[in-house]
């Protein structure tokens, strides 16, 4: 498993967002503390022309799970109530699957990278498993920012909105 604890990594914003105010949201939850300045990853860019992306970033927001419950309460209480999925990964997906079980009905899936446990629950999915291997160069759980995470999100949430679709 990959080391967290980087200085770097808690510095810059808590949070940072992009994307169409209103549009069906993800919210990252990111326990590598990626986006360090004010933007969301390069590879996360493209999305935003349809899809309002928040990242949160957990060294730079100590206090993320009240983060969260603050994100998801705004979201709650938001008139329009676009479609909220959640995405995470590694050692923090035990804790966000928790957290959105309280919020059960304002989230439509959690997304989990290389989760640290079995996922056993209906509105969570993995998306994204990296492979031991002599030629696998990036530890687990995969970077957030990585494009084989973005290509597994959006995988899934096409497949969601099929689904889900009259």
């Amino acid at each position: 498993m990959r080391d967290f604890n980087q200085p770097v990594r808690a510095t810059g914003p808590g949070v940072v967002a992009d994307g169409p105010t209103g549009a069906a949201t993800v919210l990252v939850i990111d326990p590598a503390g990626e986006a360090p300045h004010d933007g969301i990853p390069a590879t996360w860019r493209e999305l935003t022309d349809r899809l309002r992306i928040v990242w949160l970033r957990v060294p730079a927001a100590p206090e993320w799970k009240s983060t969260v419950d603050k994100v998801l309460s705004m979201h709650r209480d938001d008139a329009i109530r676009a479609v909220l999925d959640v995405v995470t990964s590694g050692p923090m997906a035990a804790d966000v699957i928790d957290l959105v079980r309280h919020h059960e009905s304002l989230v439509r899936t959690v997304l989990l990278v290389d989760p640290e446990i079995e996922v056993d629950e209906p509105f969570a999915r993995v998306v994204v498993r990296s492979y031991d291997g002599p030629d696998d160069r990036i530890p687990a759980p995969l970077p957030l920012g990585h494009p084989d995470v973005v290509f597994g999100v959006v995988a899934a949430l096409n497949e969601l909105r099929s689904t889900t679709r009259p």
